[in-house]
This record gives C-alpha cells, structure tokens and sequence, in this order.
C-alpha cells in the first residue's frame, strides 16, 4: 500500500512538472533576458527576429511576485512582435504599490530599452504601454496618473486596490474578473481602473465561473490566472488554461490597432474569446 502510494507521488510530480515543460508560451520557448537594475529587477521578452519598430509593454508585478512569474502570459504577448517587460520595482519587499519606484524603474527601462535589445532587429519603440497586475497595476495607475508622458496607453490586468488612485487620461485597457478572490474586491479592481480612465476604455470581465478541482469546487478564472501557476498562499490548485493568455493577447492586439492604428469603436476592440468574458467600452457599465 505504502509503495502504491509512493508511486501515485511520483506519477503526480512527473506530470506537474512534464506539463510546466510543455505549457505553450514557456519560458522554455521564449527569448528573454534578465536584468538587474539600479532601479529594480526585469525581465525581458522580444520576439526574434523582432519588427524593426516595437510596441512595449511594462508590467509591474503583483505583491509577492517577482519577474519571472508572468512568462506564459509575456510569451503570448510577444507572438504579435510586441516587446514585453516584467518589472519588479521593489525587489525584496512583498508590497509593490510605490508608485514612485515603479515611475524610476520604468524610466530606466526607457532609456536602455534600445541598446538591451541590440541584434534583435528591434531599433525604435513606436509606444509605450504600461500597466501592471495587482498592486504593481496600482503602482502603474498612480505613476501615470502623476506623469502623463511616462506612456502612451495603459493595459493593467486585476490591479488593486484603484479606490482613491490617481485618474488616467490615456486610452485603457483592463481585466478581470466578476468574483471576489485573493482578498482582493473585484469592485476596487479592473472594474475600477476602468472608471478611473477618462480616455478611450476597455474593459474584459471574465465571467464567474467555478469548477471541481484539486482545491474542490473553486474559481475557474481567479485574480492569479495571470501567473504562471499561482501567486503565494492563493490558488485555485489548477493551471491556468493556455487558452486564457491567448486570449489575454488577443485583446491586447485589438487595442493597441484600434488606439494607435485604426478607429476606436467597441467592433475594433472586440475579440472571440475561449474564456467566458463580456467586454464594457467606453460608456457602457459593468
């Protein structure tokens, strides 16, 4: 009995870690590079080759997350020639709100960006897009808010909390969620950020949604779905479906065309998601 169980184990390890290997968008497939920097920790994603001129995203960590805990969702991201960045501006601390460290570490980013990425084919950024989950995504908010000319646009997935944060003038971009996980109220989250934004808004809200897992009867879609595996002592026991960063992207995508590229309309930045989600544009209300 003893070594049956032993067996069942192992099985189980093996099959947590052959599925990390091989989730699509790992960092196994990935071209990144890491740095640390007087200002914080990042980690990098290009695609290679990359389009001459990029788009950038900056995303600041969540509370205790670091910036290798995001690869799934930056490799998606990168599949569309976008430079991804994952910072932490405050490395070693589990809060991550500091709106003027996170503003730092952005700036030494934009300064370096070019020469870090040289030989990747990647010589000019046309936008900067900034943002962050959690409590970086509260960082971000405050940062810009102070500071208009530190991005061009915002993408901030779950940031909290954004009640009494600055407000933002720059188009906006935003998920989460319709449930309340993690502690963190899904009212004084995305949902916010979006009625804190006073430019161009999107909104995608993913549905509640619960199914049986190793955690029993959870959420499907909960505010960590955007880690890779889990964020600390929150967990729904499941991996986030692969689907779900795709998804993430492609919305990504849509907006930055509809902002940068075409017209902005609620069509432009729709997408057909495999993840239960409404989207809330502009005037609509969640």
């Amino acid at each position: 009995m003893q070594r049956k169980m032993l067996s069942k184990v192992f099985l189980s390890f093996a099959l947590l870690v052959f599925t990390a290997i091989l989730i699509p968008g790992s960092s196994a497939f990935a071209n990144y590079f890491d740095k640390t920097l007087g200002t914080g920790k990042i980690r990098v994603f290009y695609k290679s080759p990359s389009p001459a001129t990029s788009e950038a995203i900056v995303l600041g960590v969540g509370t205790a997350m670091s910036p290798d805990s995001y690869d799934n969702l930056a490799n998606a991201l990168i599949a569309y020639g976008y430079v991804v960045v994952i910072v932490d501006h405050q490395p070693g601390s589990m809060t991550k709100t500091d709106a003027g460290k996170y503003r730092n570490c952005v700036i030494e980013v934009q300064n370096n960006i070019l020469g870090w990425l040289s030989g990747t084919g990647c010589t000019s950024i046309a936008h900067w897009i900034l943002g962050g989950h959690s409590a970086g995504g509260q960082a971000a908010q405050n940062a810009v808010g102070s500071d208009l000319t530190l991005a061009d646009a915002m993408f901030s997935i779950d940031p909290y909390s954004i009640e009494g944060a600055s407000r933002i003038a720059l188009p906006g971009l935003y998920w989460g969620f319709n449930v309340t996980t993690c502690f963190v109220e899904k009212s004084d989250a995305a949902e916010a950020a979006y009625y804190y934004n006073d430019s161009h808004r999107a909104f995608y809200r993913v549905k509640k949604t619960y199914s049986w897992g190793p955690c029993g009867y959870s959420p499907k879609y909960y505010h960590c779905s955007f880690a890779d595996g889990s964020c600390p002592a929150c967990t729904n026991c499941m991996y986030t479906p692969s689907a779900f960063y795709t998804d993430v992207a492609k919305s990504v995508n849509k907006f930055i065309n509809a902002t940068f590229y075409g017209t902005w309309s609620k069509a432009n930045v729709t997408v057909s998601t495999s993840t239960p989600t409404e989207l809330f544009v502009d005037s609509d209300a969640p």
